[in-house]
């Protein structure tokens, strides 16, 4: 009876030892094939800087657009007429 018990905790032991074993194995294969594919795909090759950028042009203000100034304007002479009606 009592070598049963110790034929069953061994066995128990072996299972758990193989499952970690085996774990740890698949995980470093995983690995091995994401770091060959970070190594050797298209997408993570070095690309040499291409020219640079033109330098943006700067800033020259051009007063308001038609569009803006009919909207002020129309803002203006609303303002206006609520403040001569009350």
């Amino acid at each position: 009876m009592s070598w049963e018990i110790v034929a069953i905790s061994v066995i128990a032991a072996m299972t758990v030892i193989w499952f970690i074993w085996s774990d740890r194995r698949a995980r470093a294969s995983d690995l091995n094939h994401r770091a060959r594919h970070f190594a050797t795909a298209p997408a993570y090759r070095h690309r040499s800087p291409g020219a640079n950028a033109p330098a943006p042009q700067a800033y020259v203000p051009m007063g308001l657009s038609p569009s803006d100034r009919m909207f002020l304007e129309a803002l203006a002479q609303n303002a206006k007429t609520k403040t001569d009606a009350s």
